[in-house]
């Protein structure tokens, strides 16, 4: 019984331990959180002109959070969540797959990242999920992702998103919104959407050999 005490206590160390450094690497970087549409011109440009090269090249210096909710909205009606989205039903399908993306626990970050802005990159985002999952080596998510989309897992996804997107600002004034290490600023979101990477450089705590 002692001997199965001191194991708990060692293991509660480690995960303690862990967890707090884990902090500490994520107090070193800039936290950039998107809050964008999946079928906003401005929002394709910006994620894969102004954030994917960022996200590649800053390895290890940022951190971004993306929330694709947008301009839209939520209410629940009879029990179930109704929508309504900046760009259509299309739209609001297209933000369901990217949550699904996003909360996928079987996905690694990266994987993530790279779908998100493989979709970004297409005409047509909301049907291009086999495209990107081909060109990730994913293809055996594609089932598991458009059941999630569908279905009221990806309701509730979606709204959560648009909690997360209300609490920034409702309605948003621009999409996408650019928050840098958490605190919305205008001056910097209008830099950032045109010049994401002299932002990073500018607030970053260890200046990376890029800038």
């Amino acid at each position: 019984m002692y001997k199965m005490k001191t194991l708990l206590v060692v293991i509660l160390a480690a995960v303690f331990c862990t967890v707090l450094a884990k902090k500490r690497s994520d107090d070193n970087k800039v936290k950039i959180a998107v809050y964008y549409e999946s079928l906003c011109p401005d929002s394709k440009r910006f994620i894969t002109q102004q954030l994917a090269p960022v996200w590649r090249d800053f390895r290890g210096v940022v951190k971004v959070k993306l929330v694709p909710y947008g301009k839209s909205t939520h209410d629940k009606v009879n029990g179930k969540w109704q929508f309504t989205c900046h760009h259509g039903e299309d739209e609001c399908y297209g933000n369901k797959m990217q949550s699904c993306i996003l909360k996928d626990k079987s996905l690694q970050d990266t994987d993530k990242m790279e779908l998100i802005i493989c979709l970004m990159s297409q005409t047509n985002p909301d049907k291009s999920l086999d495209t990107c999952l081909t060109q990730a080596n994913k293809t055996a998510e594609s089932l598991k992702l458009k059941r999630c989309a569908s279905n009221e897992q990806g309701d509730n996804l979606l709204a959560a998103y648009g909690d997360k997107t209300d609490a920034v600002q409702r309605p948003l004034s621009f999409v996408p919104t650019i928050v840098i290490n958490e605190k919305f600023d205008q001056a910097i979101q209008d830099e950032a959407f045109t010049n994401l990477k002299a932002v990073v450089c500018r607030v970053a705590p260890n200046k990376p050999s890029v800038c």
